[in-house]
């Protein structure tokens, strides 16, 4: 078993999600398309604050 396993299989898991769900979706498109920049410095080299990133922008919850 690799290193980045379970990390793969979240991060995966994550986008699955969030391919899946398209208020979720334009949430994460509409927050990248004002910060992608800093948003990738943050996360982009960081395996599991990416992957947490991902959950967070899948699980949010919004009120109607």
């Amino acid at each position: 078993m690799g290193r980045y396993d379970a990390l793969a299989e979240r991060f995966c898991a994550a986008i699955k999600k969030l391919a899946g769900d398209e208020e979720h979706l334009n949430n994460l498109e509409s927050y990248l398309s004002h910060h992608f920049p800093a948003w990738m410095e943050r996360y982009a080299y960081d395996p599991e604050g990416l992957t947490a990133e991902l959950e967070l922008f899948g699980n949010m919850e919004f009120s109607r």
